[in-house]
């Protein structure tokens, strides 16, 4: 088996999938264990997903990502919600709740976040733009498992985020205090992006 960094140098995005091909549900489910677990700032529990398999909704959602071949050919599509400044510390306390109760220690961690997040230092678009990085490292995670599976992704960025959250919302599928900020398409890619430009290392790592 590869080890990471060899699965990552050669890893492309993908623009489009085989329309034949299904992620073995195993995997996928590995996959979605993955992005569960990951890491997220102070613990918190600010996330969700919304799997869409190929079918009705997929077809409905189609225009919102502008009908790119990357989505609508996918074997699995995850939409990855993230709770935004209107539900920010709702679910903040959600978590202090599960993960302290009412012990001596939470009055100190909790205190912590609250005086990082919620002081009024942070604009509404500053507390968006945290969740936001949330949800990145959950799909960077993903996209590291899913290459050790054999399984090819696109990280896509490129939607009509406010009307595609209308209408999840509209639908029951997503709640007010929640955005779309990010999405990852699954599958065996057709066609791949082209060669892969990153800085030399020299550039990229000064140690001090």
């Amino acid at each position: 088996m590869k080890n990471l960094a060899e699965l990552m140098t050669q890893r492309r995005s993908a623009r489009d999938f085989d329309v034949n091909y299904e992620i073995p549900e195993a995997d996928f489910n590995d996959i979605i264990q993955a992005m569960r677990m990951s890491p997220s700032s102070y613990g918190i529990l600010g996330q969700r997903l919304l799997v869409i398999n190929r079918g009705e909704m997929r077809e409905k959602l189609a225009p919102f990502f502008y009908n790119q071949l990357n989505y609508v050919n996918a074997s699995k599509f995850i939409i990855v919600l993230g709770v935004n400044h209107k539900g920010l510390q709702d679910a903040t306390t959600h978590t202090m709740d599960l993960k302290f109760g009412n012990s001596d220690t939470r009055a100190a961690y909790e205190g912590n976040i609250h005086k990082v997040l919620f002081s009024g230092n942070l604009s509404d678009e500053r507390l968006d733009s945290y969740s936001s990085q949330q949800t990145y490292i959950t799909t960077g995670v993903a996209t590291v498992v899913a290459a050790s599976l054999d399984i090819d992704t696109c990280m896509i960025g490129g939607f009509n985020a406010k009307a595609l959250g209308e209408y999840l919302i509209q639908e029951g599928l997503m709640y007010d205090y929640e955005t779309p900020f990010i999405t990852m398409a699954f599958g065996k890619s057709t066609k791949i992006s082209g060669e892969k430009l990153r800085s030399e290392l020299k550039d990229f790592v000064k140690e001090i």
